[in-house]
Order: structure tokens, then sequence, then C-alpha cells
């Protein structure tokens, strides 16, 4: 019988973006961010020690070394080395909704990793110590480790004690608030985020004003967030997407994470504004194209957007509540 941890964990989508590394060993961001977790993106974890002399990782149900098994390995050599542990790991992960395609897969699977190595392991980490530990894995996990509006400080310290994130608002805050994820395809991106990253902020002639234009909407937003002003965030949401767009297209070699599907997407959100429905768009690394809107205008928006051809999913996601520990027991 072995100690088994099973966590929950939910991925988020950053309003204000996460972009570019100032540290890449330490996964430390060159800006803060802000997200909200969302309750329709999950990721269940299991965690045990291995009996084997190496980890044992499964994800999403595949045992065959992939870039995500990759990742992972790297991120437990990680835990030992800052912990002094010598154990093995086996790990068992899935994702309930599409894998490195743009929508957050690696934020609640390390998020979830991160907690459920430190129940196993009886760490006694604190929350900040926690979310301090997932940014390693993936930095968006950082985030995934609260619910509701979360706020990633990026920090100014060498050795990141001070890039971790903490949470704004909880899920109760704004029950009104949706998210729709507009899922186009359900392919492996061809570029990850990281080598994404790295191109930009080494090549992209636009980046440095993006950081400083972002840093000055930052304190906006939350301003707009306490007021619950639907409208002044959306506004800002779309300038932070448009100045990172214009930052990873102007990269070179130039990347293009978007498709046809995804513009049109987004010319019926600036339509549906034209009648007087409140709906803001953002994406991501990826070509699925999520819209902030309010509970009232749900039906409406997904009865226009479901009339453009190539979209294959629409998730509805209202604000989630914090990780949570699933299973305790032995197996």
């Amino acid at each position: 019988m072995k100690r088994l941890v099973t966590v929950r964990a939910h991925a988020n989508i950053a309003m204000i973006k996460y972009w570019g590394k100032r540290n890449e060993q330490l996964f430390l961001p060159t800006k803060d961010s802000i997200s909200v977790t969302l309750n329709n993106l999950e990721t269940h974890t299991s965690v045990s020690f291995s009996s084997d002399s190496h980890d044992c990782i499964t994800f999403n149900n595949d045992c065959s070394k992939t870039h995500a098994q990759k990742s992972i390995r790297e991120f437990l050599d990680k835990i030992r080395k800052i912990f002094g542990l010598s154990r093995y790991f086996t790990i068992k992960t899935h994702n309930l909704f599409p894998t490195s395609s743009g929508l957050a897969s690696s934020a609640s699977g390390f998020a979830a990793l991160a907690i459920g190595i430190n129940k196993l392991c009886d760490l006694k980490l604190s929350k900040k110590d926690v979310s301090i530990l997932a940014r390693q894995g993936s930095g968006s996990a950082a985030r995934s480790i609260h619910g509701g509006f979360v706020r990633w400080h990026k920090g100014v310290c060498l050795d990141g004690s001070d890039s971790y994130a903490e949470q704004l608002f909880n899920e109760n805050y704004w029950p009104e608030f949706r998210v729709l994820v507009i899922v186009v395809s359900k392919k492996e991106k061809k570029v990850s985020s990281r080598d994404a990253m790295q191109a930009t902020v080494r090549t992209s002639a636009c980046y440095k004003q993006w950081l400083e234009e972002s840093a000055l909407r930052t304190q906006n937003f939350i301003a707009m967030l306490k007021q619950k002003d639907l409208y002044g965030l959306g506004e800002l949401i779309e300038e932070e997407w448009l100045g990172m767009y214009n930052a990873i297209r102007s990269s070179y070699p130039a990347i293009n994470y978007w498709s046809e599907v995804s513009e049109k997407i987004i010319q019926a959100v600036k339509d549906l504004r034209g009648q007087n429905i409140s709906c803001f768009f953002t994406t991501d690394a990826g070509p699925h194209v999520k819209l902030f809107c309010l509970e009232k205008d749900v039906q409406k928006i997904k009865n226009y957007i479901m009339r453009i051809n190539g979209i294959m999913q629409i998730i509805t996601c209202s604000v989630a509540g914090d990780p949570c520990v699933l299973d305790n027991q032995k197996e």
C-alpha cells in the first residue's frame, strides 16, 4: 500500500499578459500579469512515490516519452535538488481539455503537480511558496495556485523569491463574469510558448514598448476590476492583446499562432459590440479565442459566433475556486 495524492487544478487565462522571461532557468517574467482562473478547464494529477529508481510518468493516458513528460521530469529534478529529496515519483496526469494548443494546460498541470508534491512529501509550503515552486515548471502555473482573479508579481530579486502570484478577488467576487473559450483546433501547436517567448524577447522591435505600456495598463486594470467595469476592462484587455500580438508577429522569424477562423471570431466580437452587446476578446499562443462577457449575454454571443465555420467547441466558463486535493489515500 502506498500513499496517493490526487489534485484538481484549473487553467487560467491572462488578461494582462505574461510573455517573456528575464531568467529562463527560474522562469522569472519580464512583467506583471493578471489572470482569471476558469472552472471548466481542469487537470487531474495523482502523485505517489515510485518503487523504481526513476520517475514513472503517464500523461493523458500515454506512457511514451513526450515533450510534456520531459518537462515534468525536469521539474521533478528541480524539486529533488531544492528540497534535498532522493525519492522518485509516479505521476498520472490528464487534462479535461485540449493540450498544448494554447489553452494553458501547462499552468493547471504544474500547479496540480506542485500541490501534490507538497502534500505527498509533507513540505509544509505556504501558498506563496507553492506558487514560486509551480512557476519553475511553467510560468503561468504560478497563477493557477489560486482561484478567482490573480496577479503574478514579476519581482526584482535575482533568486525569484519575490516572483509569485496572489489572489486579488476570489471566485465569488463577480458571479456574472463569464469567459467563452472558442476552440478552433485540437492540434498541438508547432512552436512552443517557451520558444516563441525567447524569439520575441530577443528579436522583436515592439517588445520593449509593450512592456512599458503594459505596466501602466496593469494599475488601470485593477481599478476597473474593483469597479466591475466590464467595458473598461475589455478595452484594456484588447489593448494588451494587440501589443502582444504585434510583438510576436514582429519577431524573427515571424510567428503566427492565429488562423483565418480566429480572425473571423475577432471580427464577430466587434460586430456584437456594434449591437450593444458587451463582449471582448483575447488570444494566447494558439488559434483559440477567449471572450469576456456577462452571463446574461452568453447565449446571444454563442448563437452569433457559432455561425462561423471552423469552430469545434465553445467552452463556457465561470470563475473557478482554488485547486483542491481530491484524494489523500493509500492504493
